[in-house]
């Protein structure tokens, strides 16, 4: 079967755990900065599958690939995401950057998995327990060796070759890029002055009002990434499974999210170095908007690394840069997500609903969304925004746009329950819900929380009545609730907020 869901990976990995490198079992144990010695042989292990080419590590698994039992010493909190990005942060260089999702496997114990991305353009690097940096790869076992042979030396260095071949390709792109934009701009303000300059000449002043900001064209970059998105969910290998026919089903359930930025005139930006800026969003990400996956996520591996990308749009040659491919990716965790960022600094993901596959899991007879989910969807996209927008100083303001679909008889859902409470019985009575709002940059940088409420407030009003009203729920107590929960679950989410992050 094409896809699979983390209990399927995990039922794979634990059948063949004696003849794949890519994987490490551990038991449950000490990773606190007290264990040294602990901490030391986690580094060596995450760095070792790294040099693989990527991985995962489980915890709470024997040696023998036999799945243990929940652990009272060791509680999930132990191996939450910052947990395990602090442990490396003081052990890994170069960084890398995992995901740490948590496995409700077959026995009903949930097992804490950090999935391991491979190096990039060098190796990487792990102190011992005296703070000594070896580099280590996998060997047969498996095990995690020091590397010692002219082999060892030569797979992986080939590995970082093809990495920096993918780097100059990209670099090359983004030049290209970034010259073939300052030319058409430059063009489009010479015919613009020119038409300007015949207009004064030949009609009598007018007040300037300015143009209001392009939806139109938005719009049609949105439902471009919307239509690729859909069409590699129906490329994939489908079989007769339940996962497999949700996953067929998010062709018509998802929600698209986009944001553009743009000058006081209300003029699309030109993005002089996309991926660059988009490096550093994702970065800050990890530390504000990390669920396991972020938007506009960008990956090491040559694979799946974002690529400079020509698109033609309503007749229009479109640049911009292109996410990982839904069918690129084999493992389905919840979520299938797709996004672009094109040269005019307009930025689109797509994505399914996390709640359709917690409603598959937990054997939920009703469709919902839950107003947990909602939070961070709108988050994650403006938590982007707000970081793009600081590291653009051009950016006067935001234009910001939503499009639910698949929306119809689903109810809203009350906190981490996953449907089972619910906020109230009323049923969204249409397919489709879509949402726009302007915001200024002191606005998104100064206020996030307020900013963040009016995006939210909107489609949370869908389900507005006597039970449930949006404007009153979505207070700081219920968000600061919401975030310490998901800290807890593993994630590293934080408003981009002063006042909110000093109570949350």
């Amino acid at each position: 079967m094409a896809v699979l869901t983390d209990v399927q990976q995990m039922e794979v990995d634990l059948r063949h755990r004696s003849e794949t490198l890519n994987v490490e079992f551990k038991a449950w144990m000490d990773i606190s900065k007290s264990n040294k010695e602990g901490q030391a042989k986690i580094a060596r292990h995450i760095a070792a599958i790294a040099n693989h080419g990527g991985g995962r590590v489980y915890f709470g698994v024997d040696n023998d690939g036999n799945p243990e039992a929940r652990s009272e010493a060791f509680p999930l909190e132990h191996f939450r995401s910052d947990a395990i990005h602090n442990l490396l942060k003081t052990r890994l260089e170069p960084t890398l950057q995992c995901e740490v999702r948590f496995t409700e496997f077959t026995n009903g114990v949930t097992y804490p998995v950090v999935h391991i991305p491979s190096h990039g353009t060098t190796p990487i690097g792990a102190k011992d327990e005296s703070s000594f940096m070896h580099i280590y790869v996998r060997s047969v076992g498996p095990e995690s060796v020091k590397i010692s042979r002219y082999q060892q030396w030569d797979t992986i260095l080939k590995r970082c070759m093809r990495f920096r071949d993918v780097e100059a390709v990209q670099t090359r792109e983004e030049d290209e890029l970034t010259r073939t934009q300052a030319m058409t701009k430059a063009i489009t303000e010479s015919v613009t002055a020119s038409v300007l300059k015949i207009l004064v000449e030949n009609m009598s002043a007018a007040p300037a009002t300015g143009p209001g900001v392009d939806w139109t064209t938005i719009d049609a970059l949105t439902e471009s990434a919307r239509w690729e998105f859909i069409a590699q969910i129906n490329a994939l290998d489908f079989g007769t499974t339940e996962t497999d026919q949700q996953v067929r089903e998010i062709a018509g359930k998802h929600v698209v999210s986009s944001y553009a930025l743009l000058d006081s005139a209300n003029n699309f930006l030109t993005l002089e170095r996309p991926h660059k800026l988009l490096k550093t969003a994702s970065e800050e990400m990890n530390y504000v908007a990390s669920f396991g996956w972020h938007d506009f996520i960008v990956l090491t591996n040559s694979d799946v690394s974002p690529r400079t990308r020509l698109w033609n749009i309503d007749g229009k040659d479109v640049t911009g840069v292109e996410g990982i491919r839904v069918d690129g990716r084999s493992v389905y965790f919840g979520e299938y997500d797709y996004w672009r960022a094109y040269g005019n600094s307009v930025f689109v993901t797509t994505k399914s609903y996390r709640e359709d596959y917690h409603r598959l899991k937990g054997r939920v007879d009703h469709p919902f969304l839950t107003s947990v989910n909602i939070f961070i969807r709108m988050h994650s996209l403006l938590a982007h925004a707000a970081i793009t927008t600081a590291n653009a100083p051009d950016a006067e303001k935001i234009a910001l746009f939503t499009d639910h679909r698949g929306m119809k008889d689903r109810i809203l859902g009350r906190g981490m329950d996953y449907g089972m409470r619910v906020h109230t019985r009323l049923k969204a009575v249409e397919d489709r819900y879509f949402t726009q709002l302007v915001v200024g940059r002191a606005e998104l940088l100064e206020d996030y929380f307020g900013t963040l409420k009016r995006l939210c407030v909107p489609i949370l009003e869908v389900w507005g009545g006597s039970n449930f009203d949006p404007e009153e729920w979505f207070t700081r107590e219920n968000v600061g609730q919401i975030i310490s929960e998901l800290r807890k679950e593993g994630s590293t989410v934080r408003l981009l907020d002063k006042e909110l992050q000093q109570s949350a």
